[in-house]
């Protein structure tokens, strides 16, 4: 492809199938969806910040990508910033023990954003802590995403008291890739969550 408008993705994930008409990118001239297995898309103009959107232009974004010739090198990777607005548990068939889906308002975190200092910025002393309104992409609008996990899942353990003390989070997953499409229209399998003072 090697241009300023085509791309993909991925390259080396593989869209799961329930998302692969579903995933779009939006940059300051416009929308282009992603199709297929690892995603194709052309851009209406070049950019440097893309957004993935979910099911179309209005959808929730799940994260916010730099631009890369070729591929994204997305491998589903969802990274939100907001509130916890809801908390259910249930039994679902054919999953093994509770299940707790979390219901998340916020935007995508910027592609800079971290939790905490990785080890390739061992060298970029003083190391700044966390900021969530640094962190979040202010531009674009709210949205509602869904988090899914297994009770008593390390994550979880944050979650209520985010939710019941209305503090700011940091959400960190991946697009399933199992049974849980079956259950969820947007499954997002939680992985990690920062909390915030409030």
């Amino acid at each position: 492809m090697n241009d300023q408008l085509s791309g993909q993705l991925s390259t080396t994930w593989n869209i799961p199938e329930y998302a692969r008409d579903m995933l779009w990118l939006e940059t300051d001239a416009g929308f282009a969806r992603a199709e297929g297995l690892y995603g194709l898309f052309t851009l209406p103009a070049p950019a440097e910040i893309l957004t993935v959107r979910w099911g179309g232009e209005t959808g929730p974004a799940l994260a916010q990508l730099r631009w890369q010739v070729d591929s994204l090198r997305w491998d589903g990777a969802v990274r939100v910033g907001g509130f916890i607005d809801s908390m259910h548990l249930t039994d679902l068939p054919r999953i093994p023990e509770p299940v707790v889906v979390l219901t998340v308002g916020g935007q995508p975190l910027k592609p800079s954003s971290a939790a905490f200092p990785t080890a390739d910025q061992r060298r970029r002393v003083p190391y700044p802590p966390p900021d969530f309104f640094e962190g979040i992409a202010d531009e674009v609008d709210e949205g509602i995403t869904t988090w899914v996990s297994f009770e008593g899942s390390a994550p979880l353990a944050l979650a209520q008291d985010a939710l019941v003390s209305k503090m700011h989070v940091f959400c960190f997953g991946h697009l399933a890739e199992t049974a849980w499409q079956d259950y969820f229209a947007l499954p997002i399998v939680l992985e990690g969550m920062t909390l915030f003072a409030p």
